[in-house]
Parts: C-alpha cells; sequence; structure tokens
C-alpha cells in the first residue's frame, strides 16, 4: 500500500513540475506575425476585400459543381453491376451503348456454344456404342471451348468498362467544371445557390 502512494506521490509531482516548466519553455505568440497581411501577397485591405469576394464567388461556383457533379465510386458500381451504366450517368453514351452491346453480344455467344455444348455432352452421357461416345464427346468439346474463350473475353470487356468508367467519369467532371467557370465569366446573369445575380 506505500508503495502505491509513493508512486501515485511521485506522478503528481512530475505532474506538477511539467505544469510549471512548459509554459516557461513555449514560444511567445507573435499577433503582429499573425494578422500581417502582405505574407498572403495583399497590399491593402481591397486587395484583401477582392480576395475575398473571388474565394466566395468560387465557393457558390463549387455549390453549383457538386450538384451537377458525379461521383467516381458510385459509377464504379453502377458499371460492376451493368456494363456501360456508369458511361451513360456520365454523359457518355455512346461509349456506353458500344460497352454494354459488346458485353451482351459476349456474353450471348458464350451460352449459346455452352448450349451446344451441353446438349451434345447429355448425348454422350446417354450414348452406349463407342463410336457414339466418341463423336458426342467431340462435338461437346468445340463449343465448350468457343464458350470459355467468348466467356473471358467478355471479362476482359467487363474489367475496361469499369477502368473506362473512371476515366469518362473524371472527364465529364473536369470538363462540368471548366463549363461553370465559362458560365460564371461569360455570363452576365449568374444563377447562384443564394439566388439570381446580375452584373453590368
Amino acid at each position: 500500500m506505500t508503495q502505491f502512494y509513493k508512486a501515485y506521490s511521485s506522478l503528481i509531482t512530475i505532474f506538477m513540475l511539467l505544469l510549471f516548466v512548459l509554459p516557461l519553455c513555449a514560444q511567445s505568440f507573435d499577433i503582429q506575425a499573425f494578422s500581417d497581411s502582405t505574407k498572403y501577397g495583399w497590399k491593402d485591405y481591397n486587395d484583401r476585400s477582392a480576395y475575398r469576394e473571388q474565394l466566395s464567388a468560387r465557393q457558390s461556383l463549387l455549390q453549383i459543381y457538386e450538384l451537377e457533379a458525379q461521383p467516381v465510386n458510385a459509377n464504379i458500381i453502377k458499371s460492376a453491376t451493368i456494363p456501360g451504366w456508369g458511361q451513360f450517368s456520365s454523359k457518355a453514351s455512346t461509349k456506353g451503348t458500344l460497352i454494354l452491346s459488346t458485353e451482351l453480344v459476349l456474353i450471348g455467344t458464350s451460352l449459346y456454344f455452352w448450349d451446344r455444348a451441353m446438349s451434345n455432352y447429355r448425348l454422350y452421357k446417354k450414348a452406349t456404342q463407342a463410336e457414339e461416345i466418341e463423336d458426342y464427346y467431340k462435338a461437346a468439346q468445340s463449343p465448350f471451348q468457343y464458350s470459355q474463350i467468348m466467356l473471358g473475353f467478355a471479362s476482359i470487356v467487363w474489367v475496361y468498362n469499369i477502368f473506362d468508367a473512371i476515366q469518362t467519369t473524371q472527364q465529364y467532371n473536369t470538363n462540368l467544371w471548366r463549363n461553370i467557370l465559362e458560365r460564371s465569366q461569360n455570363n452576365a446573369i449568374q444563377v447562384s445557390p443564394e439566388g439570381v445575380e446580375v452584373r453590368f
């Protein structure tokens, strides 16, 4: 028990020493350096005010951008679910149509060859003569291989589709931000989240 009290009292002593020594080691706060606006490139109050207005205008443009921008993660999930969906969301309908149709053709072809292979395989299992067994087995092999090849191509298109959805979404968001900036500079009437602004 006495050892516990000794350890406890030594911890309190160390804590009290730190409490008094640390403020002596701390640096003083320089209010002049903190409030010096020239370090930001502002020469006077007008520059500071102009920067504040630019920042406010940029924030309102960012609010418009966030309403129209496409999230990359959501488009990845869309494209992983249905190939081409992410491209459709990013307004790249031609690319989305091409990817979706290619994927459907490849999967459909793979299923067609799979069906032919399974039909011959069922006949092979029912066959009783050696020649029929060999013929049906050989007839089942080629469609099965074609089916696997088409399925492999479909997998490659599916992976490419996800990669392309990321690039297409990023490109769409970049173009969207560029268009928003161009519209804000060229139009006399601005529509922002705060309301309508008219420039003269």
